[in-house]
């Protein structure tokens, strides 16, 4: 497969026709339509500097792109081409040599090397890595992708415009044409043609690079709504971008579509955040379509804050990463908890019985401590003893870090809660003399329950969260390496 050359127009004549949305819009300060592409008309066998000309692989708006042979280390590159009438258009020139220099300064295995940028003969060139495989949006043409594939290459993705964001770059045209899977299935992003930004950020590189626009550059598809607006934008732009490619990928199709970059705006700044069909991914779909909603959420304040946040909830949703335990593994952690609480709190309540006389029902008394034992120790340390001793671990489903107060007793709640209610019920029912067949066969059918219920959520949902781990965000799992 060969890598693709966006085709570069005026934005004002992508809103004419619909086929035209996916392409890169670019229009100058001074709404002035760029001028037509001229070939360079490279054959094989040609040279430019120490590079031999094979084969074309591509042509678009911003030049010509060919597969080449580095003479000089026999290996095989990359050119991209910008004819000579090109070449004297100063807006393409500069995008050109910007693109070249923002990609040669991000080193990370998820962008594509930048090795060499040259003029031959009124050409204006840049030798670059060249990466045999198959684009996102080629992949996704075939149909939806398994969703840890996806997450993996999303992953991907967001590592290697991380490193461009520390670099003092955003990309601000991210898309699945324009990121790589390789022959090994390693991400590549490729094409920082509007790579906008200034000098790395030294203190927090996760806040301090944000671009004014001076032009509106983007793909109308994919593109941000403060983007599209021209509005003054941050890392938080191409995570959007990248939310609509993760929508795209998953579900087979981008997540508006409309007639027009204008309506498209509209779509993106207002329309509700659509849902990743459930027929494509039945198991994941609801915990795709969050995160998806999260990533293109309208209002930045409320999408990720950095790629650190988005990269850990790719982790903890990938289930190959994430590693959530499953149903069995589960009960035998619990019932080590349950049991190293009920024997000490029953044995105590029964010397207190001794001790006053009194009649004391000993169930309600051990799960309120059991529900006690579990919010505190998941909230201090993110495991109790059971899970600890089959190295299990309680994590927060979207940051992958350890439970806040809340969420800890919210799911402590949500698992002792009914048995708890029950329990009291019952032992109401013993001490007035009232407890009947009936009465018996009630608690064990609602203990019963319960477990069938754990079964049925653990296997049929997302990372096998039980019922109580959704209602307190948490996601039980393996634990991952410190």
């Amino acid at each position: 497969m060969r890598p693709e050359l966006e085709q570069t127009t005026a934005a004002a004549a992508l809103a004419a026709t619909a086929p035209a949305l996916d392409r890169t819009a670019t229009q100058p300060p001074g709404g002035t339509p760029l001028a037509a592409t001229t070939s360079a008309g490279l054959a094989a066998g040609q040279q430019l500097g120490h590079f031999r000309v094979e084969r074309p692989l591509g042509a678009g708006g911003m030049g010509e792109v060919y597969l080449a042979t580095d003479l000089a280390l026999d290996r095989p590159v990359a050119i991209k081409v910008l004819p000579a009438g090109l070449a004297r258009d100063a807006t393409r020139r500069d995008r050109l040599i910007r693109e070249a220099r923002a990609q040669a300064r991000v080193v990370h295995p998820n962008v594509g090397h930048i090795y060499f940028i040259g003029e031959e003969r009124e050409l204006l060139f840049v030798a670059m890595e060249y990466v045999p495989g198959e684009t996102l949006a080629q992949r996704a043409a075939t149909g939806p992708m398994p969703i840890d594939d996806a997450l993996a290459a999303i992953r991907g993705a967001a590592l290697g415009l991380r490193e461009a964001h520390r670099a003092g770059f955003l990309h601000r045209d991210v898309k699945p044409s324009n990121l790589m899977l390789d022959g090994h299935g390693v991400l590549k992003v490729l094409d920082f043609g509007l790579a906008a930004g200034g000098a790395p950020a030294e203190d927090d590189p996760s806040e301090q690079v944000s671009v004014t626009q001076t032009s509106l550059a983007g793909t109308p598809l994919y593109m941000a709504p403060e983007q599209a607006r021209g509005e003054a934008i941050d890392a938080r732009a191409d995570i959007y971008a990248l939310g609509a490619t993760l929508f795209h990928i998953v579900s087979g199709r981008p997540p508006f579509e409309g007639g027009s970059a204008a309506e498209l705006r509209e779509l993106h700044s207002s329309a509700p955040r659509p849902r990743v069909p459930a027929a494509t991914q039945p198991r994941t779909a609801t915990a795709v379509g969050e995160l998806c909603a999260r990533m293109m959420a309208p209002r930045p304040a409320d999408r990720f804050a950095s790629y650190d946040e988005l990269i850990a909830a790719l982790d903890t949703m990938a289930t190959s990463r994430a590693r959530p335990a499953g149903f069995w593994v589960r009960t035998i952690a619990t019932a080590i908890d349950l049991t190293a609480v009920a024997l000490p709190i029953a044995t105590l309540v029964a010397l207190i019985a001794a001790l006053t006389g009194l009649a004391i029902n000993e169930g309600p008394v051990v799960l309120a401590a059991f529900a006690l034992y579990q919010a505190g120790c998941t909230h201090r340390w993110g495991r109790t003893a059971g899970k600890a001793l089959l190295e299990l671990e309680v994590v927060h489903v979207d940051t992958g870090h350890k439970l806040g107060w809340v969420d800890a007793f919210r799911r402590a709640l949500a698992l002792t809660g009914p048995m708890f209610v029950t329990s009291c019920v019952t032992g109401a029912q013993e001490l007035a003399g009232y407890k009947s067949m009936a009465t018996s066969v009630f608690e064990m059918v609602v203990y019963l329950s319960l477990i069938i219920a754990l079964a049925v959520a653990s296997a049929r949902s997302h990372g096998k969260r039980a019922l109580w781990d959704r209602f307190g965000h948490a996601l039980v799992r393996y634990r991952t390496a410190v």
